[in-house]
């Protein structure tokens, strides 16, 4: 289990995070939405390791990992796998060699059966010989998603990683992240502003408004909720569903095997 509490967090003389506790299951994907400016990024990069903030707690399966921040030569917490906004990929690399120098780790049996497994999740067979600065948005949006699940890792942190598909991408994306967790059966945290993304994917939601959590809880919880904050974003969410559920019951064919 993931579990995170940060009582205070000063991002800037004017701004803060506060009271953040989430607390994320082996197997489940929890995803916190909020608006451009409302502390979410901030929260994924203090439970990654990339922000040190003084008293907060991060823990994975009761194991305490507080000794992160920019004064390591490694600004990440290894128990963590991360997909930021800003991706960073070798350009010049094909897809399949890519994959042989994330797995190299790997006995050459090993290497290829798990290579194998996950171009059939990935759905990306057919991108193997093009190089990463060929790839749509959309692609290297995968292939940054499998480097970071390409070492043991104990919990992943996506950070607006639908920001540069469309509807449809998205909801291919959607499908691979759920099979993904549900493989690795490891905590995921989810951060967008965006409303599709939350749409028949998440165990659980946050709404983080002003640096703070403003709802936190299951979608039945969500959908009994009085709070004004929710009921905003229901009503949004209400007009999203009928196009995503029409390219849902559209999607040609499954992903992986």
């Amino acid at each position: 289990m993931l579990k995170i509490f940060i009582p205070s967090y000063q991002v800037n003389p004017h701004f803060a995070l506060s009271k953040v506790k989430i607390e994320i299951k082996p197997g489940e994907i929890h995803t916190l939405v909020g608006k451009s400016g409302s502390g979410k990024s901030t929260v994924a990069h203090i439970v990654v390791g990339l922000i040190k903030a003084e008293n907060s707690s991060i823990l994975i399966n009761g194991k305490e990992l507080n000794a992160g921040g920019l004064d390591r030569l490694i600004p990440q917490f290894k128990s963590a796998g991360y997909v930021p906004q800003n991706l960073h990929l070798k350009p010049h690399h094909t897809v399949e060699a890519y994959l042989d120098m994330l797995f190299q780790r790997l006995t050459e049996k090993d290497r290829i059966k798990t290579i194998k497994h996950y171009v059939n999740l990935f759905h990306i067979k057919h991108l193997l010989n093009a190089k990463i600065i060929q790839l749509s948005g959309g692609e290297r949006q995968k292939i940054a998603l499998l480097e970071a699940v390409s070492q043991p890792i104990e919990y992943l942190v996506l950070d607006e990683p639908f920001s540069q598909l469309d509807t449809e991408q998205k909801i291919e994306f959607i499908q691979i992240i759920q099979q993904l967790i549900a493989y690795k059966q490891i905590p995921c945290l989810l951060i967008s502003h965006d409303l599709v993304d939350i749409i028949k994917m998440s165990h659980k939601l946050g709404i983080i408004e002003n640096g703070k959590v403003a709802f936190l809880g299951n979608w039945d919880k969500f959908w009994k909720s009085k709070n004004n904050i929710a009921a905003r974003l229901k009503l949004a969410m209400l007009n999203w569903k009928i196009e995503t559920d029409s390219l849902l019951n559209n999607m040609k064919q499954p992903l992986g095997d």
